[in-house]
Parts: C-alpha cells; sequence; structure tokens
C-alpha cells in the first residue's frame, strides 16, 4: 500500500479542507456549478476509506442508472489517478468496493435498493448523498437511521451535495433547521482548478437570467417558477415495443453536447438522455454514436462541417426544425416520459423557464442556458412527428405528413396548421 501523503498532490480545494474539518453529523454541501463540491466530497470519502478503519460507506443516488454515470464513475476513477485501485477489491455485480488491510466497504446503491443499506451489518459510517435535492426528506431521515456504526475516535456523518435550484425544498426548509447540521457553500471561484472559459460561461448568466446566475454562479438559492414544460412524468425504462424512434442531437463545447432518444410508442412521447458531455469533439461524438443502436438523428443544422463529418462516417443526420416556439407547442400538448436515469435532462427540464424582461414582464421565449439536452429532446419530437404525425391516442406510425415536405417557413407554417387540426 502506497503512503497516504503520495495521492493528496493530486490536488485539492478549500471545499474539501472545509468538509474535511467538518464535525456535525449532517454535512450539506450547497452551491454553483464547478464549485469542487462533489469532487471534494469524492476525494474525501476516499481518504477515510484508506485511512480509517473498520467502517461502512454507503454512496447513493435517486437511480443506479445515474450513480454509475457520476459519483461511481469519479471515485473509481479518481482511486485509479491516486495509483489505490489496484489495491481495492471491486465487485462490480454487488457494486462494492473493499479494503482488506483496513476491513473497509464502499456500497453504491440506488433509491430502488432501499433494503441494501439496512442490510449492512452493523450499521453505516459515512453517507454520501449526490444530487441529494432528488430525495424526499424521508428518505434523508431513513438513511440517517443507519448511521450506527461503532465509533472510536471518527464520527458517523452523513454528506449532502447538490445544486440550490429551489428555496421552497425540504433541504432549506427542513433540513437546514436541525441541530447538528453544518451548511457549505461553495461557488466556482473556491475552484482553483476550475476552466477559464467554464468559469466565464457562468458569469455570463447573468446578462440572461437572473435566476440561473444566482444558481449556477453564486450558489444561492432560486426559485422554480415561470416553468415552460411541467407535463413530464419519470419512468424506470423505455418501453420495448414502439411505433418509431429517432435520435435528437444538439452540438456544444463548454456547454455539453447532447443526445437525447425520443420514442413514440402506443402513442406516448418517451425521452432517453443517451450522451450529454462537455469538450466532445466530432472524432470523439463519432466514436460515442458507434456504441449506439443506429436511427435517425435530427440535428442543430448550425455546423454544417460537423454534420458532414458524421454523415461521412455513415449516420442519417437530418436538419432540425429549430423553431422553438412551434417545438414547444408540440411537447406541451401531452405527457412527456422520461426515464430516472437521464440525470441531466431531468435536472434540466425542472429549471426550464421563460425568460423575463428588465422591467419584469415575461416573454413566451425560454431562457436560453442550461437546456441542452431539451433542445435535444425537441429536435427528436419534432422530426419524428413531423415524419410519422403526432403521439395520441391514435398513432400515424405510417402515414407521413405531406404538407410537411416545404422548408424553412412555409414548413412551419404546415405544421402549426396541422397541430392546430388535431388540436380541434
Amino acid at each position: 500500500m502506497p503512503e497516504t501523503e503520495n495521492y493528496r498532490a493530486i490536488g485539492y480545494t478549500p471545499v474539501f479542507e472545509r468538509n474535511r474539518s467538518s464535525t456535525a453529523r449532517t454535512v450539506v454541501n450547497v452551491g454553483g456549478s464547478g464549485s469542487s463540491k462533489s469532487h471534494s466530497v469524492a476525494q474525501l470519502m476516499i481518504e477515510k476509506f484508506i485511512v480509517e478503519q473498520g467502517k461502512q460507506f454507503v454512496i447513493a443516488r435517486k437511480t443506479m442508472p445515474a450513480l454509475r454515470r457520476s459519483s461511481y464513475a469519479l471515485i473509481v476513477g479518481l482511486m485509479e489517478d491516486y495509483g489505490l485501485y489496484q489495491y481495492v477489491e471491486h465487485n462490480k455485480t454487488d457494486n462494492v468496493l473493499t479494503l482488506p488491510q483496513s476491513r473497509n466497504s464502499m456500497w453504491f446503491m440506488g433509491l430502488d435498493e432501499p433494503s441494501k443499506a439496512k442490510s449492512i451489518a452493523g450499521g453505516v459510517s459515512y453517507f454520501w448523498l449526490e444530487e441529494a435535492d432528488e430525495f424526499t426528506f424521508e428518505d434523508y431521515l431513513a438513511f440517517k437511521l443507519q448511521l450506527r456504526r461503532p465509533t472510536d475516535k471518527e464520527i458517523n456523518q452523513c454528506f449532502l451535495t447538490f445544486n440550490p435550484i429551489d428555496a421552497g425544498g425540504w433541504i432549506p426548509t427542513k433540513l437546514l433547521e436541525q441541530e447538528d447540521v453544518e451548511l457549505i457553500h461553495s461557488t466556482v471561484l473556491d475552484n482553483p482548478y476550475a476552466d477559464t472559459e467554464y468559469v466565464q460561461s457562468l458569469k455570463d448568466m447573468a446578462k440572461e437570467d437572473e435566476n440561473f446566475y444566482r444558481i449556477y454562479f453564486l450558489g444561492e438559492w432560486g426559485r422554480l417558477e415561470n416553468l415552460l414544460l411541467t407535463n413530464y412524468t419519470q419512468v424506470d425504462l423505455l418501453p420495448e415495443k414502439w411505433d418509431a424512434w429517432c435520435y435528437g442531437l444538439d452540438f456544444g463545447w463548454t456547454h455539453p453536447t447532447a443526445l437525447i432518444k425520443v420514442i413514440l410508442s402506443d402513442g406516448k412521447i418517451f425521452w432517453h438522455e443517451v450522451l450529454c458531455q462537455t469538450k466532445l469533439t466530432n472524432s470523439d461524438l463519432i466514436e460515442r454514436l458507434t456504441h449506439f443502436e443506429r436511427g435517425d438523428l435530427y440535428a442543430d443544422w448550425a455546423e454544417p462541417q460537423r454534420i458532414q463529418e458524421i454523415r461521412n462516417a455513415g449516420f442519417t443526420v437530418i436538419e432540425a426544425n429549430k423553431d422553438v416556439k412551434l417545438g414547444l407547442d408540440l411537447c406541451r400538448r401531452q405527457p412527456i416520459h422520461i426515464t430516472k436515469s437521464s440525470i441531466t435532462l431531468l435536472k434540466q427540464i425542472r429549471g426550464y423557464h421563460r425568460k423575463k424582461t428588465a422591467q419584469g414582464v415575461l416573454l413566451d421565449d425560454p431562457v436560453k442556458l442550461e437546456d441542452d439536452t431539451i433542445d435535444a429532446g425537441r429536435y427528436g419530437t419534432m422530426g419524428i412527428t413531423q415524419r410519422f404525425g403526432f403521439a395520441t391516442a391514435c398513432p400515424r406510425p405510417t402515414e407521413p405528413i405531406k404538407s410537411l415536405t416545404f422548408q424553412g417557413q412555409e414548413r412551419n407554417k404546415a405544421l402549426d396548421r396541422w397541430l392546430k387540426r388535431e388540436g380541434a
């Protein structure tokens, strides 16, 4: 086993030090994007896992698929960077890391596995609830009841990390009023390793939307109001049978490239987040696409060179209809069923809201921030609708809408007329 100080040269922020020095039973990390709160808690979990003895760790999110793509991958990746993973036994079936020398175990679980925490013999030493506002107050209390591991010097603790999206949620209104709870607030300015371009993009939110600037740059509590898409429900899985499906693709760099699978099944619309990642080159994207089921891609046509490269690689790419008003009208006509593993999509749709002028006048247009997955979902929904018809109780999956073969404004007028006819 290497000296424990060796891995500490990787780089720590003040957020890590504040979590490390906390003696509160519950430590609440709330802050803006890129503040290092999740990274710091992951580092702290690893340090405790290596240094302490006879401890049980639980890392949890609302669903296991979401956890695999976030904290699970982060912790395993950091252990590899630190040169520690080779000393760890990794049970990939049960999602457990063990360190025999120190008798420590680290369990990864979703809320859909509640009995798993209760089955840990002797109780739990440390909980980390990532994206804690996805849970309910009752979920938190159930986890906290398992913090009963016998201790000598160290105390049993629960760590929470999340963005302060809703000032009316259970964390600010219930949890923070309790005793033995410490609040650690952080912003991207607390992270000396943050990308300069990313920091500037967060600052620029002030020009677009006060609420997003407050949440994601200042790390202060926001309000969920003037929302545009509230007609969604969460589902565990996509349907096995479908009438038609496609992908919606929204390009990005500083903001993520988003790929959403859109399915029409039994008169219903389903969205599933396939990919959402920043600084993805076109060659990276093409490589990722080779691992997914082949399907038509409705893409943002603002970058024709990228489109052509993807076409040259053998994929079918179709120009997306980018009319925002028309797309939102279409998406709001019936419930959208979103898979629970669609991490970023669910987060973005919760805060997708209308613009407001400096004088406080609400506009019909959405705030064009933190909406990459929604744009991709809208492109796919518009595309598949234009091709096969609206997913109503009587879908027409094999009957293309011939009036929608027009281009540009004529095409949009045709779709608008058709929507009005369908809604009559």
